[in-house]
């Protein structure tokens, strides 16, 4: 079994919450809370990978290396 780490971001859409990886195009989870999202994605993500190893498709690497939130006064 080997680790993989990759930045997922999670968005509120009215009373649910959307996750999704740029790394996993078309990957996504939701959830009523940002844990069930978050819970979901993952699986996603797993399970995307899983069938990667299926098929001999390569393992997606993640792009992002650095996130940041910023606050700006305009």
């Amino acid at each position: 079994m080997e680790l993989y780490t990759y930045p997922i971001t999670v968005e509120r859409e009215g009373r649910k919450y959307y996750a999704y990886s740029e790394d996993f195009p078309g990957v996504y989870g939701l959830g009523k809370t940002i844990d069930e999202a978050r819970t979901s994605i993952l699986e996603s993500m797993r399970l995307y990978i899983e069938e990667c190893r299926a098929t001999h498709r390569p393992i997606p690497r993640a792009r992002t290396i650095y996130m940041e939130t910023v606050s700006l006064a305009v």
